[in-house]
C-alpha cells in the first residue's frame, strides 16, 4: 500500500509537521555549509515514531557563506491547509553581528546560533507570553529541534562558528490568508510548530564522502598535485608564509587521516597539509580524528617534546598547565626551546603521516599559528609545496 492509497483510506502515515521539514532543512543546509555534502533526507524521531523526509537543495541560493534547502509538509489531513507547503531554511554564517535581527531567537545551550523567520512566517503583531511582539510564530519545541539540527552538526565540525538560521515559506502568507480562524496575534504568514524529537548524528562516513568528493573534481580537472587544510583558520599566516591561497584546497575538516587515505586511492602525487597548530599537532601522537570532543592530547603532545629536546621538570608542568597552543608556543619562545620542540612534534608528525600513506604519495605538512606564524614543517615540505603550488594556481585560473 502506497503512501496516497494509505491516505484515501482514511489513515495518516508518519504526518509532518513544520517543525519537521525545518529541522530536517536545517540539518540538510547546516551539514552542506560546513562539511560540503548533500542530504537527500533526514530521518527524525518522535517517541517510537519514525520520520524520514526528503529535502531539496535550492543550489542558486547556495553560495561560499549560505546554504539553503527545504522540505515540503506532507501527511496533513483536512483541514491543515499548510499541507504541500514548502518549508525553506538557510544557513549562513555570521560575518557582522550588527546584522544580527535583534528579534532572533537563541538556546541557551547553543551561544553561536540565531534563529528568526523570513517570508512568509507568521510574526507577533501584539505581546503573546512566551512570544514577544515582532518575534517569529516559531513555537518552542519546534524552535529546540531546529536548533539541535544545526548544533549537531556544528559539535562534529569542532567549532562554536556563529551561524544564522532562517525559516521561511514563500506562499505563507497566502496560505494564512486562507485560515478561516487567523490568530491575531500573528500576521504574515503561517507557523512552525511541532513536538520536539530527536535527529541522527551525522556520520563519519559521509564527512569523509566529501572529502574523497572534493579530491575527486580536482583528479577530474587534470590536478595531481592537491593542497588540503581541516579549515580557513590561519589562512592570513598560511600565504603570507608559503605564498598558498586556500581557496583551491580540500577541506578535510577534522579527519586528515581520511584525506590522505582518499588522496593515496584516487592517484594523488603530491599531497601538502596545512592547517591551525591547535589540530594538525595531535598527528604526532597518530591522532588522525582531531576534533577536540574526540581526542586531544595538545598538552601532553608538547609537554613531552618539551622533556625530548632537554626541558626541566619545571617546564614541562608549566606547559601541561598551559589551555591554548598560543600560551604553550610563548612560553617555548621565551625559553629559547621553541624551534627544537616544533622540530621534534614535526619528526613525529612525518613518521605518522608515513605510515598512513605508506609510500603511495610524496607529502609535505606545514603548522602554523595566528600569532606566531609557521612554526614547522616535514622534511620533504619544500619539494612538495613547487608541485603543489602550480598546480593549485593553474586550478584557480581554471575555477575563475
Amino acid at each position: 500500500m502506497d503512501r496516497f492509497d494509505a491516505r484515501d483510506s482514511g489513515l495518516i502515515i508518519s504526518p509532518l509537521t513544520t517543525g519537521d521539514c525545518a529541522a530536517a532543512a536545517a540539518r540538510a543546509a547546516a551539514a552542506s555549509l560546513l562539511f560540503k555534502f548533500d542530504y537527500e533526507y533526514v530521518t527524525i524521531q518522535h517517541e517510537g515514531n519514525t520520520r524520514t523526509i526528503s529535502v531539496y537543495k535550492d543550489a542558486e541560493k547556495c553560495s561560499r557563506d549560505e546554504a539553503h534547502f527545504y522540505a515540503v509538509m506532507e501527511g496533513g489531513m483536512a483541514p491543515d491547509i499548510r499541507d504541500k507547503a514548502d518549508i525553506h531554511v538557510s544557513v549562513s554564517r555570521v560575518t557582522d553581528f550588527r546584522k544580527v535581527d535583534s528579534r532572533a531567537y537563541m538556546d541557551v545551550r547553543y551561544g553561536n546560533l540565531f534563529l528568526y523567520a523570513g517570508e512568509g512566517i507568521g510574526i507577533a503583531a501584539v505581546d503573546a507570553p512566551p512570544t514577544r511582539k515582532g518575534q517569529a510564530n516559531i513555537e518552542k519545541d519546534a524552535r529546540k529541534l531546529i536548533f539541535d539540527a544545526v548544533a549537531g552538526v556544528c559539535e562534529i565540525s569542532d567549532g562554536a562558528q556563529p551561524l544564522l538560521i532562517k525559516v521561511s515559506c514563500p506562499e505563507g502568507i497566502m496560505i494564512a490568508a486562507k485560515q478561516s480562524n487567523a490568530l491575531s496575534a500573528f500576521m504574515g504568514g503561517i507557523g512552525i510548530m511541532g513536538n520536539y524529537g530527536t535527529i541522527s548524528d551525522v556520520h563519519q562516513r559521509d564527512i569523509a564522502g566529501s572529502i574523497e568528493n572534493q579530491i575527486r573534481e580536482q583528479i577530474e580537472l587534470g590536478v595531481k598535485s592537491i593542497l588540503v587544510s581541516p579549515g580557513d583558520y590561519c589562512a592570513d599566516k598560511i600565504y603570507e608564509g608559503i605564498h598558498l591561497s586556500l581557496k583551491t584546497a580540500v577541506n578535510c575538516f577534522n579527519f586528515p587521516g581520511s584525506a590522505i587515505d582518499a588522496a593515496c586511492d584516487a592517484g594523488v602525487e603530491n599531497l601538502l597539509l596545512v592547517g591551525n597548530v591547535g589540530k594538525l599537532v595531535k598527528m604526532a601522537a597518530g591522532i588522525m580524528n582531531t576534533n577536540s570532543y574526540a581526542s586531544d592530547g595538545r598538552r601532553e603532545i608538547f609537554a613531552a617534546h618539551t622533556a625530548i629536546v632537554g626541558g626541566t621538570s619545571s617546564q614541562v608542568r608549566t606547559v601541561m598547565g598551559c589551555i591554548t597552543c598560543d600560551e604553550i608556543l610563548a612560553l617555548l619562545n621565551n625559553w629559547g626551546l621553541r624551534d627544537r620542540v616544533m622540530a621534534s612534534i614535526m619528526g613525529k608528525i612525518n613518521e605518522a603521516v608515513a605510515r598512513r600513506c605508506n609510500g603511495r604519495l610524496k607529502f609535505g605538512v606545514a603548522l602554523f599559528s595566528e600569532e606566531f606564524g609557521l612554526l614547522g614543517a616535514t622534511v620533504d615540505t619544500r619539494n612538495v609545496l613547487i608541485k603543489v603550488s602550480q598546480e593549485q594556481y593553474a586550478l584557480s585560473l581554471k575555477l575563475k
